[in-house]
């Protein structure tokens, strides 16, 4: 016990250590915002696509000269030119044909793309392209969706929080509720703020997502400490422990579900984003932040938060107590006499 004692005493410690994240993150958001690598913006591609004779025959850089000439001919500037392996089937297996991908602002003339989608394809259906079996296309593509999607998941999250931070103040106490509550603030905005400080790339709705699971999350960890709390304290033995005593003491008993539960958190999103497409991989991985912070929270803040907690709720009670004692054997007398 005294090994969590003396965890429990450096409060002061760990509310430092989320006040430099805390604070570092919104000044760094202030300056920089998040670091929304992952959103690409929306755009437009040009596509020519091309069997693997075209590049035996040398072809490839005719059809790039007949589409770059296309482009200029239109007023089409500011492109970006991929030459990429194409893939089909369920499997993404690459068929040994090419696909030659321009890629444009989401403001260029679509008129423009138009017509000189119409001139390659004249060209290309030419006797000099004929063995090379090419195909062209123009393809507008727009970014909203996935980020409407982040948001609603992150909505949902967050009402569960809220659900499970109003079941543990009426399971287990308003004190509890309290030390749950500063708990999930203080992971919404450490992991936010970590996020800020190291430039993870995020999507739009990443952060707010994240956040949401931080909560969650914490709110979950503190549900499982709570539960024992609520058990343990009701054992005549913690009657002669201090508030601190008995925190750390029932700490011994529910921090091997915490760290379960952790593990079996950052597993998931491990395994999930090992098999994932690089897209999903690239929302899932971060999860590991929010999971690791909520870990933290849960296992050292929260229970070293509610040890005072626990002793001004304590002391009322006890005081309570008195006074009731006291009126009931003041009315007790007042009936005698």
């Amino acid at each position: 016990m005294n090994k969590r004692l003396k965890t429990l005493k450096l409060l002061p410690v760990y509310c430092a250590i989320s006040a430099v994240i805390i604070i570092a993150g919104i000044i760094l958001y202030a300056l920089l915002g998040f670091n929304y690598g992952m959103e690409k913006p929306a755009y437009k591609t040009f596509e020519v696509r091309y069997n693997v004779v075209a590049e035996i025959g040398e072809y490839e850089e005719d059809i790039q000269k007949t589409c770059e000439d296309a482009f200029k001919a239109n007023n089409l500037g500011g492109y970006e030119k991929v030459v990429k392996n194409e893939v089909g089937g369920n499997y993404s297996t690459e068929t040994g044909n090419k696909a030659l991908v321009y890629t444009f602002a989401a403001d260029a003339s679509a008129e423009g793309l138009q017509a000189a989608e119409a001139s390659v394809k004249a060209t290309l259906a030419g006797d000099a392209f004929k063995d090379a079996e090419a195909s062209v296309s123009v393809h507008s593509i727009e970014k909203v969706k996935f980020t409407e999607t982040l948001w609603r998941a992150a909505v949902a999250i967050g009402v569960a929080a809220v659900v499970a931070l109003v079941y543990i103040g009426i399971r287990f106490g308003v004190g509890s509720a309290l030390s749950g509550l500063v708990a999930s603030v203080n992971s919404v905005f450490f992991t936010l703020g970590f996020f800020a400080i190291a430039r993870i790339p995020l999507f739009a709705a990443g952060p707010l997502l994240y956040a949401a699971i931080a909560a969650f999350a914490t709110l979950l960890m503190w549900l499982l400490h709570a539960m024992m709390m609520r058990e343990n304290f009701k054992d005549p033995s913690y009657n002669n422990f201090t508030a601190a005593e008995a925190v750390a003491s029932s700490l011994k008993t529910s921090e091997k579900s915490v760290y379960i539960t952790a593990g079996a958190l950052g597993f998931i999103a491990i395994v999930f984003g090992a098999i994932a497409a690089a897209g999903v991989r690239a929302l899932v991985l971060p999860v590991l932040v929010p999971v690791a912070v909520s870990l933290y929270t849960t296992m050292l803040l929260a229970p070293a938060l509610h040890v005072p907690i626990k002793a001004a709720f304590d002391k009322y009670k006890a005081r309570h107590k008195r006074v009731y004692a006291g009126k009931k054997k003041a009315a007790k007398t007042d009936d005698e006499k």
